[in-house]
């Protein structure tokens, strides 16, 4: 599966907020971003193939 490196802006307080999970997780933060573009993503492709799916 091909990788790509990306770059997030976060706010202060969700900067904090993982910070302090991943401290919390004992894993690096970049780890838990990671997680969640992840799991945006694949909510993103369920989304998408639904529409696909509907609209035939």
């Amino acid at each position: 599966m091909p990788k790509i490196k990306i770059e997030a802006e976060l706010s202060n307080a969700f900067y904090r907020a993982y910070k302090a999970e991943a401290r919390r997780q004992g894993v690096k933060m970049e780890v838990l971003v990671e997680q969640t573009v992840n799991c945006l993503l694949k909510e993103l492709e369920r989304e998408e193939e639904d529409h696909e799916i509907t609209m035939a």
